[in-house]
């Protein structure tokens, strides 16, 4: 299923306009080989990327990627306002407690047009929504699993445009579970708010980005919340 993932990934870059010299962050790099692949579908000039693991990191260096290792949930990326032109988050945003952070910065460093990649297992998947039916739990968010925030299609949509900071340019549904490739590309295609994966393709406007904004009134108005200690040093 990553795999598909990461094909179709590759895919939406290499549609993508190539502007020369193009810098391409991807968020949750790991070792850095999908790293490598999608600095090499549009073409770009610096490849960068954020990893918290420290082995992981340094082979994604080994390989050429310019990497920040810093913790998601609490660190700025350490790259200037409006210096990126591509960015890729592929199947980070259901690991975190704290999206809001990450979200704002994705945005920060991305130049006004530039274009973000994004992806999450999708909580209303075919499977997921036939696993609920005869009470079991869906696979995207398990209680003794990786995962600890679960998205439906819509869901991740609002997420990502919410405030305006993004203007969806279009979203794909990729596997369609227990199908494998290629029997499961069609469904995919024909039914993606019921595929396995969600990805949503985002241009980057000159709307601030508005997701701490909203944490911080959640804060002031008394609003407790299950990520408090992870994000008071990135707001205030």
């Amino acid at each position: 299923m990553l795999e598909e993932v990461r094909a179709r990934i590759v895919r939406i870059l290499q549609a993508l306009p190539h502007p020369g010299n193009a810098t391409l962050l991807d968020v949750g790099c790991w070792d850095g080989a999908c790293t490598i692949q999608y600095g090499a579908a549009v073409k770009a000039a610096r490849v960068l990327g954020v990893e918290v693991f420290h082995a992981q990191a340094l082979e994604a260096k080994r390989r050429g990627v310019e990497v920040g290792r810093i913790n998601l949930e609490r660190d700025r990326f350490p790259w200037a306002d409006e210096s990126v032109d591509h960015v890729v988050c592929n199947q980070v945003l259901e690991h975190l407690k704290n999206v809001w952070l990450p979200l704002s910065e994705m945005h920060r460093v991305l130049k006004p047009g530039g274009v973000a990649v994004l992806s999450v297992p999708n909580l209303a998947s075919l499977h997921n929504r036939l696993l609920l039916a005869i009470g079991r739990q869906p696979t995207s968010i398990r209680t003794f699993g990786p995962h600890v925030r679960g998205y439906t299609f819509r869901e991740f949509v609002g997420v990502v445009t919410f405030g305006g900071a993004f203007d969806v340019v279009r979203t794909e549904g990729v596997g369609f579970p227990p199908l494998a490739p290629p029997w499961s590309s069609p469904l995919s295609r024909l039914f993606p708010r019921a595929a396995h994966t969600a990805i949503v393709v985002a241009r980057r406007t000159t709307t601030p980005a508005a997701w701490r904004a909203w944490l911080e009134q959640q804060r002031q108005e008394g609003v407790q919340t299950v990520f408090e200690d992870s994000v008071s040093p990135a707001v205030g």
